[in-house]
């Protein structure tokens, strides 16, 4: 009898582990499809999916504005759909191509080099860097999942038909256009000045940001799963029990004969509700890590989000680094500064120098030199790294172009010529 009741218990703890190491995977969005899909089958389990939208907006006409945006496709959703047949095939292909995903920027470019994706996947640059070349191949527009803006002008180029010897020469100068106009370009490439200029007229008709037509992320459009509030011991989370789904159990008559299949029913279903119950505990154990992690960010906003990599949430918390990716993975966090995703909190550092800050806190600070700068006199690139460095932030010239650029800065020839 002793043994029979150690196998039954056996059994349910191990059905238990496995839907609780199954949800724990899941994102959001995809543990309410399956906890709905799972209710089809299962009469005894109740699943009320209770999410409510809401716009950060203003006005009526912003309100109008955002939901008559919302069947446009996010650029994620459109580029995993593009690749559906690619990351169908699994194993180290589609790792690359999952990878690839999430460094891809709102523009649409890559935002990492791609050793850094190497080192994670485990395996050669050159590996990382031909799955690339298929992804570039196979998504639409063109242009997408490029490096920098000669990549991504050159796959469109490509797309419509063989390059000119004169636009690859154009493509391989096209910085010293910024600094020294049509007639620089066409001495650095070795052609005319007209035929430089019919190349840069080609160049003006491409998209430079593909990436931007598509919607932004359609998560911020719902209410935020937790809020942050200053308490009298520091932040403390208030987590929204109407933003996930909620599980309950029909209630069976006490005397009912039940049949083998409706007692298969209701233990499926106590598991499942366990299994959320732990996930649950899980998602709040992690985001309170993260919270404390970055409680810098809710004192100051951006300028104080410290570089934070997942494995590191992943270690305090001792849960793989796949599930904490998993369990933020369109979590919502609304606190004094706005909602962010809670993946945005998992900032990279600026640079590899050691105790380097972030990339948002650098881009921080660069929107505020620049929105302070004299119009008649531009901060160029090199002088804003002396300002950078000069407070402690040491990133290479070209990183600062770059980041000039996601702010959404010219040059500062450009903005002199505009002043």
């Amino acid at each position: 009898m002793s043994v029979t009741l150690g196998l039954v218990h056996a059994q349910r703890h191990g059905f238990l582990l496995q839907q609780s190491t199954l949800l724990l995977r899941m994102s959001t969005a995809e543990l309410s499809e399956f906890l709905s899909d799972a209710a089809q089958t299962n009469p005894l389990l109740l699943v009320e999916c209770r999410q409510r939208r809401f716009y950060i907006r203003s006005s009526t006409a912003d309100l109008l504005e955002a939901m008559g945006g919302e069947d446009q496709q996010s650029l994620y959703a459109h580029v995993a759909a593009e690749l559906g047949r690619l990351i169908s095939q699994g194993g180290l292909l589609a790792r690359i191509i999952g990878r690839l995903i999430e460094e891809l920027e709102p523009s649409g470019w890559i935002g990492v080099p791609l050793s850094g994706i190497a080192r994670e996947t485990g395996v050669r640059e050159a590996h990382v860097e031909a799955v690339l070349r298929l992804v570039q191949q196979q998504v639409d527009p063109c242009g997408l999942f490029a490096r920098n803006l000669q990549e991504c002008l050159r796959l469109q180029l490509e797309a419509q038909g063989p390059i000119g010897d004169d636009m690859q020469a154009v493509l391989d100068h096209l910085g010293v256009l910024e600094k020294h106009g049509i007639s620089g370009l066409a001495r650095e490439a070795g052609i005319d000045c007209d035929a430089a200029r019919a190349c840069v007229d080609a160049l003006r008709r491409l998209d430079p940001k593909p990436g931007a037509r598509f919607a932004r992320d359609p998560t911020l459009a719902r209410a935020p799963d937790a809020t942050v509030v200053r308490g009298q011991k520091g932040w403390e989370i208030v987590f929204n029990s109407a933003s996930r789904p909620v599980i309950k159990i029909a209630t069976l008559p006490r005397q009912s004969a039940r049949s083998k299949d409706l007692s298969r029913l209701l233990q499926e279903a106590r598991g499942l509700k366990q299994a959320m119950d732990l996930r649950v505990s899980a998602t709040r154990k992690i985001v309170a890590t993260l919270v404390a992690r970055q409680h810098a960010y809710f004192d100051a906003g951006l300028h104080g989000l410290q570089p934070l990599a997942m494995g590191e949430l992943a270690v305090a918390t001792g849960f793989h680094a796949s599930t904490v990716s998993r369990v933020l993975n369109g979590f919502l966090i609304e606190g004094p500064h706005g909602v962010i995703a809670a993946r945005d909190l998992c900032a990279r550092a600026a640079s590899t120098a050691q105790s380097a800050p972030s990339r948002p806190q650098v881009m921080a600070r660069l929107r505020a030199i620049l929105a302070s700068e004299d119009a008649q006199d531009p901060i160029k690139d090199t002088r804003l790294r002396e300002i950078l460095l000069a407070e402690g932030i040491s990133i290479s010239r070209r990183m600062v172009t770059r980041y000039r650029e996601l702010c959404g800065f010219a040059s500062a020839a450009s903005r002199r010529r505009r002043s």
